[in-house]
């Protein structure tokens, strides 16, 4: 079955390392099998991309990233898509165990987020807030999936001009999934990819920030959510609730348990900018949180 592999890269960014990476698992970018790259800053390598045969969807600097992901998904043209993040290039394994996936007919299926960081690095901090639930091996408690390690058929998702207008609100799009569609593990535990992203302390807590109004304010839209005071009122509770469940998620491995007490201090603050994102998304919206979100 044809793929079309679908790659957000926000800002600086060194894409030949997600393509070498892929390339290196025996993965073609043939009229079978497709590459598309949606970015927002010149890539230094763009040349070396096309040649490859990947396709560049450049768009205006500081479009957000999930327009970048829209922009990417509403390019392809092949049945099945992969979301990735170029900072999270796919680890080894990757593209043979996604063909083992495809071949067994599954529309949606998903894989572990592995670390790319030792405990006392920074970077931990970004891994942990987002992906440590989502570790290898996963937590059957654990309903959600990550967003940037999921496969699914693309007639699932929404319509082209959707995703150029809007993006792709991987949160949202998964719960829905979710309702309609079974999301499974991967029977092949190495359908994994590796977290390299980079953390610097202020984009990193305005991200946070971005993310949580982002949240609060599309909420809304979804089916079966709670009053919105009730919301408003239970945002100062988050950061007590989401650091326990990131120690939930790490204290299952020995290194992320180390990388969790010592980075507590940058889990915390992205908590506390979240909670404060949301607080302010329920009770004056959106703002330009989702058009800004890196």
């Amino acid at each position: 079955m044809a793929i079309s592999i679908c790659v957000a890269a926000k800002g600086p960014c060194d894409p030949v390392r997600f393509l070498d990476a892929l390339l290196a698992q025996g993965f073609v970018i043939d009229g079978t099998h497709e590459l598309h790259i949606a970015h927002d800053a010149d890539l230094p390598a763009a040349e070396t991309l096309r040649s490859a045969g990947a396709v560049l969807h450049r768009r205006p600097e500081g479009t957000s990233i999930l327009r970048l992901w829209g922009w990417a998904i509403a390019g392809s043209s092949q049945s099945m898509v992969a979301i990735l993040d170029v900072d999270c290039p796919p680890a080894a394994g990757w593209w043979q165990a996604v063909q083992r996936e495809l071949r067994a007919g599954d529309r949606i299926f998903t894989g572990p987020v592995l670390p790319g960081w030792c405990p006392g690095q920074r970077e931990m901090a970004g891994y942990l807030v987002d992906y440590a639930q989502f570790h290898a091996p996963p937590d059957p408690l654990v309903r959600e999936v990550p967003g940037i390690n999921f496969m699914c058929d693309r007639a699932l998702l929404d319509p082209a001009a959707a995703l150029v207008d809007r993006g792709l609100f991987k949160t949202f799009t998964l719960w829905r999934l979710e309702r309609e569609q079974r999301i499974v593990p991967a029977r092949h535990g190495d359908v994994q990819v590796t977290y390299r992203r980079r953390l610097s302390p202020g984009p990193f807590l305005r991200r946070r920030y971005r993310h949580g109004r982002c949240f609060a304010g599309r909420r809304f839209e979804q089916p079966g959510q709670p009053g919105r005071v009730a919301c408003l009122l239970f945002s100062p509770l988050l950061p007590l609730v989401k650091c326990w469940r990131i120690w939930r998620a790490a204290r299952r491995h020995a290194n992320l348990r180390t990388a969790f007490w010592r980075q507590l201090h940058w889990i915390a603050l992205s908590e506390m900018a979240w909670s404060w994102g949301e607080f302010v998304g329920y009770g004056f919206g959106v703002g330009r949180a989702c058009a800004e979100l890196d």
